[in-house]
């Protein structure tokens, strides 16, 4: 646990970083999605925040799934879906949305879309983006988009 501001630990490009492929909690690469790490913290024991670049190609999607944590997503670029209870919410540039700890939920994008989906996932606690324990797949897929 850091109490202190340290450059190299404290500061990190989500633009210039080294993309990674991110995996499902199977192990398995989730194809046409990639991450950059951005900064993380130990807060106190167990609380750790964190931030990464989330890169959706067109037609990738996060199948339903929770996290161990609660976290927002910011939208960097382009538009996607975020499917919560039945519905499909458009999020564009400059969107937000609130995620609670252990929330089922599902992103995706839309496949005629022409640019990449990108957007930031703060998390608390947060999880490494290389992690295929950022997330557990849930049964119920999210309905398609229209």
């Amino acid at each position: 646990m850091s109490r202190e501001f340290e450059a190299t630990q404290h500061i990190r490009n989500l633009f210039t970083g080294a993309e990674v492929k991110l995996l499902g909690s199977d192990g398995s690469v989730l194809p046409g999605i990639a991450g950059v790490a951005g900064v993380a913290e130990l807060l106190e024991p167990g609380v750790e925040l964190g931030v990464d670049r989330i890169i959706m190609q067109p037609g990738a999607e996060f199948a339903l799934h929770t996290h161990p944590g609660a976290h927002i997503l910011y939208v960097l670029r382009a538009h996607g879906f975020i499917h919560v209870d039945g519905v499909d919410y458009e999020m564009a540039r400059g969107d937000s949305v609130y995620v609670p700890a252990r929330f089922a939920h599902g992103v995706k994008t839309d496949p005629k879309a022409g640019d990449a989906f990108e957007i930031l996932a703060f998390g608390v606690p947060h999880m490494p983006i290389d992690s295929q324990h950022r997330m557990e797949f849930v049964d119920q897929p999210p309905a398609p988009v229209d």
